[in-house]
């Protein structure tokens, strides 16, 4: 069994961005839809090493994200895909900062 190359590049892609900033990329676990291709592995060779794989319950199909491990201070994320049609920021919007 092999992951689709298209996958691939998309997670290249998220992990790309945060490396940029100095993230170590073997800090990093991709959230997938439980019931995707990707849930099937435990763990993915990418452009940047390996990574686990983490089926969460929570997201829907359609929505994957790579988080970093919590190690004080801030935690790396990014998106690897979400539908077109999802507004991932909606709630960000009226948020006010105490």
């Amino acid at each position: 069994m092999s992951i689709h190359p298209q996958a691939l590049n998309m997670i290249n892609m998220a992990l790309g961005k945060v490396v940029r900033k100095g993230r170590k990329a073997e800090r990093f676990q991709l959230y997938v839809w439980p019931y995707s291709e990707l849930a099937k592995y435990q763990t993915i060779k990418t452009a940047f090493g390996d990574i686990r794989i983490r089926p969460d319950e929570y997201l829907s199909k359609g929505y994957s994200y790579i988080r970093e491990d919590w190690g004080g201070g801030q935690i790396g994320f990014a998106w690897v895909c979400y539908p077109k049609t999802a507004n991932i920021f909606e709630n960000r919007k009226d948020q006010k900062h105490a």
